[in-house]
């Protein structure tokens, strides 16, 4: 039992230290000179599109997909099982492959996009194209974390909310949606943070163009090739970033 249980903890630690010991890297960051030296503009310019895309791509993943998260988990039709898959692709498709579908259907000779472009609208290059793939990757993720949210609200206090001649609106609102809170807002939190990390689907949809589609981790990329101390620096605030969301998420459940 004791031998169990020490190499259940030996595996345990092996994990955790193949995760960490990347980390390390970071320690080699010269602060003081990075300071000094650093292309706050470059920085500041990422910083600003991704925050600005990925805000607007939130609003529209909340209006898309609270209904269909509600619908996912109250009703049931012909083939929604399949609807159902469908929507979950994303999150399993390789960045590269989101990036040529998104190209192929609203790129300027895609399915869509011929149409745009033949009234003056092309999205490929543009931050519309950036919000484009945080919507398209991070909708998914708050459609299934809001749809399990609705699952666990007890679909008795709806019917009673119903008998007693409150409105299905109403009920939603003040029954519903109240008890799915916590759900809600880690699906945002998630969508969020799957869509501002996201690289291959940024690069080949909406290019790398400074100011306009240069997000995070394409000004890593970026900076890579000049200052490896700037990419260093930006790497570290996306890891903090990543720490600051899974602490939230973890105190919502």
């Amino acid at each position: 039992m004791n031998r169990r249980k020490g190499l259940l903890i030996i595996s345990y630690l092996v994990a955790v230290c193949l995760i960490f010991i990347p980390m390390l890297a970071f320690v080699k960051l010269d602060f003081i000179r990075l300071f000094r030296n650093m292309e706050w503009d470059f920085i500041l310019s990422a910083i600003g599109v991704s925050a600005w895309c990925s805000f607007i791509a939130l609003i529209i993943i909340f209006i898309l997909g609270l209904p269909t998260a509600y619908v996912m988990a109250r009703y049931t039709f012909p083939f929604k099982r399949y609807m159902d898959m469908l929507i979950s692709i994303p999150l399993v498709l390789p960045p590269a492959v989101t990036g040529l579908m998104l190209l192929m259907t609203f790129g300027r000779n895609g399915v869509i996009g011929r149409l745009l472009a033949s009234i003056g609208i092309n999205m490929t290059f543009s931050k519309t194209a950036v919000i484009m793939i945080y919507i398209f990757v991070g909708l998914p993720i708050f459609i299934n974390t809001v749809s399990e949210g609705f699952l666990k609200v007890d679909k008795g206090l709806e019917v009673t909310a119903l008998t007693l001649g409150d409105s299905p609106l109403k009920v939603f609102y003040k029954i519903t949606y109240p008890l799915a809170k916590g759900s809600i807002g880690t699906g945002l939190i998630m969508a969020w943070a799957r869509g501002i990390g996201e690289f291959g689907a940024t690069i080949m949809f909406a290019g790398n163009i400074k100011g306009v589609t240069q997000t995070l981790p394409l000004a890593i990329y970026t900076a890579m090739e000049s200052d490896i101390q700037v990419a260093l620096f930006l790497s570290l605030m996306m890891i903090l970033l990543s720490l600051f969301i899974i602490i939230i998420t973890r105190k919502r459940r």
